[in-house]
This record gives structure tokens, sequence and C-alpha cells, in this order.
């Protein structure tokens, strides 16, 4: 999906650490230091828009240099 920071892919969901989550990636990215590396989003059934992600286990951001929207 095209977002803010770039082109989001959905990889699947996972459970780690615990923890249900959307696994993603960065296709395209306005810095492309973020292209292709891993990051998680808190688990949300009803998400139907990268901006209505959170961070998953607790963390303020994504990764750094990716804002959650």
């Amino acid at each position: 999906m095209s977002a803010m920071p770039g082109k989001v892919c959905v990889d699947g969901v996972a459970e780690v650490a615990g923890e249900k989550v959307f696994v993603l990636h960065l296709i395209q990215a306005r810095d492309p230091g973020l292209v292709d590396r891993p990051f998680f989003a808190a688990y949300d059934e009803g998400a139907t828009w990268f901006t209505d992600l959170k961070p998953a286990f607790g963390a303020a951001e994504f990764m750094p240099g990716l804002e959650p929207g």
C-alpha cells in the first residue's frame, strides 16, 4: 500500500515474543536506508490503512526513522 513513508508491503501475520503482529517492510521509501528492513505492527483486525497501525511491543516508533503515520 502507498503510505506517507513509502510503499509498504504486508508480509503476513506472525507471533513474536508471545504477541500477534503484522510483519511489514518498505518496498520503496523516501529514505532508501529503510527499504527491505522488516518491522512489526501490533495486530489489529480492524486496521485498513497504514495510519491505523501502531508499533508492536509498546514501541514509540516502528523503527528509527519511520514514524507511525
